[in-house]
C-alpha cells in the first residue's frame, strides 16, 4: 500500500509541475482539483525552519524531523521536478522554433485564467478597484515596460524564485506566468534544459524564501482582506499581459501565427476549468 501511495502523490506531483510550466495554469489549481491543497498548504507552513540553527547549536533535531510529512512531500516534490525537467525541454523548442504562435498561445492560457481568479474574489468596493488599478498600473507600466524584469541577473533570477515559488499557493495564479511577467521565463527554461547550476541554484533559494516567508505574508493579506488582494492579483495579471501580447508580435500578425494559438490556448484552460468545477462539486 505505501508504494501504491508514493507512486499516487509522485504523480499528483507531476500534474502540479506540469500545470506550474505552463504560464495560466498554476499548480495551487492543480492541487485543489487533486484534493491535496489544504495539505499542502498545512505541511509547508509546519516545515521546522529552526533545524539548521539547533544544527548548528547542537540542539536535539529528532522531534522537529518527525512532524515532517515525508510521506507527502517527498514523492510529491519529486514528481513537481521530473514533470518541470520534462516539459521545459519542449517548450523550450516551441519558444526557440515557434515564437509568436507559443507566446500567443500563452496569451489566450493567461487571458482566459483572468475568470479563474476573478471567481475567487468575493466583493469589489472602492478599495479593491484602487487595488485592481495598482495591480494593473505596476504591471503594464513598470515590469511591461522593462522596468525590472529580463536583466537576467542574480538579482533579478532570486526574485523571480521569490515570487514564482509563492505564487504556488495561490489558485489561479501561475508561477510561470511570473516568470513571463519578469521577462525571466525563457532564461530560466534555458538553465534547465543545459543544468546551469548555479542559476538553479539562486533561483531555487529564491524560491525556498519566497515559499516560507511571502508566503505566509501572502497568506495573512487572503486572511484579513481577501477580495483586496485579489482584485489586486487580477490587475496584475490583466496588466502582466502585456508582455505575452509584444513578443507574441515579433512576427506579422495573422490567423495561423497568433489567432488560432490564443484561442487554443484559452480553450484548453477553459477545459482545464470545466473539468476542476466538475471534479471538486462532486
Amino acid at each position: 500500500m505505501e508504494e501504491i501511495g508514493f507512486i499516487k502523490r509522485t504523480l499528483q506531483g507531476i500534474a502540479m509541475g506540469l500545470a506550474n510550466v505552463v504560464p495560466g495554469v498554476s499548480g495551487g489549481t492543480m492541487a485543489l482539483i487533486l484534493g491535496i491543497y489544504p495539505r499542502l498548504i498545512h505541511s509547508i507552513n509546519t516545515l521546522p525552519l529552526r533545524v539548521p540553527i539547533k544544527l548548528i547549536k547542537g540542539e536535539d533535531i529528532k522531534d522537529d524531523i518527525e512532524q515532517i510529512d515525508f510521506r507527502f512531500l517527498v514523492p510529491l516534490a519529486l514528481g513537481v521536478i521530473v514533470a518541470t525537467l520534462l516539459l521545459a525541454r519542449a517548450i523550450g523548442f516551441f519558444l526557440s522554433s515557434y515564437t509568436s504562435a507559443t507566446y500567443s498561445f500563452f496569451f489566450g492560457l493567461i487571458l482566459a485564467s483572468l475568470i479563474v481568479v476573478y471567481r475567487y474574489i468575493d466583493k469589489i468596493g472602492l478599495y479593491e478597484v484602487i487595488c485592481g488599478f495598482a495591480g494593473f498600473f505596476f504591471a503594464f507600466f513598470i515590469v511591461g515596460a522593462g522596468g525590472i524584469g529580463g536583466q537576467h541577473t542574480s538579482l533579478s533570477v532570486f526574485l523571480a524564485g521569490v515570487f514564482a515559488i509563492a505564487s504556488m499557493i495561490l489558485p489561479g495564479i501561475s508561477g510561470s506566468f511570473i516568470l513571463v511577467f519578469l521577462g525571466e521565463y525563457e532564461y530560466m527554461l534555458s538553465a534547465l534544459n543545459s543544468l546551469d547550476l548555479p542559476v538553479i541554484a539562486i533561483f531555487l533559494i529564491g524560491g525556498l524564501i519566497g515559499l516560507f516567508g511571502f508566503a505566509k505574508i501572502l497568506e495573512y493579506l487572503l486572511d484579513r482582506a481577501h477580495s483586496a488582494t485579489m482584485v489586486f492579483l487580477f490587475g496584475l495579471m490583466f496588466g502582466g499581459l502585456r508582455v505575452p501580447f509584444e513578443r507574441a508580435m515579433i512576427d506579422p500578425p495573422s490567423i495561423l501565427h497568433v489567432v488560432i494559438p490564443a484561442v487554443v490556448g484559452a480553450l484548453m484552460l477553459y477545459v482545464f476549468e470545466y473539468f476542476r468545477t466538475k471534479i471538486t462539486s462532486v
